[in-house]
């Protein structure tokens, strides 16, 4: 399980980096069934809303909430 939480943090810095948007937070825990990930950054709504798009494809993401500034 380790590895899998492990591989998902990193996918999801992966996509964020891809999107070159700055990373102003990201902290993740973890239990047996879930993994909880909250990253703040630094974007252009529409950005925010790929970030959002290019998450939800992910076969491990299940739910997500996508806050912009207005």
């Amino acid at each position: 399980m380790y590895t899998e939480q492990r591989r998902l943090f990193s996918r999801i810095l992966q996509i964020l980096e891809s999107q070159m948007v700055s990373i102003r937070s990201f902290a993740g825990e973890a239990n047996d069934a879930e993994v909880w990930v909250t990253f703040v950054v630094s974007s252009e709504q529409d950005k925010a809303y790929r970030i959002e798009a290019l998450l939800h494809r992910s076969e491990d993401v299940r739910r997500m909430s996508v806050l912009t500034e207005s």
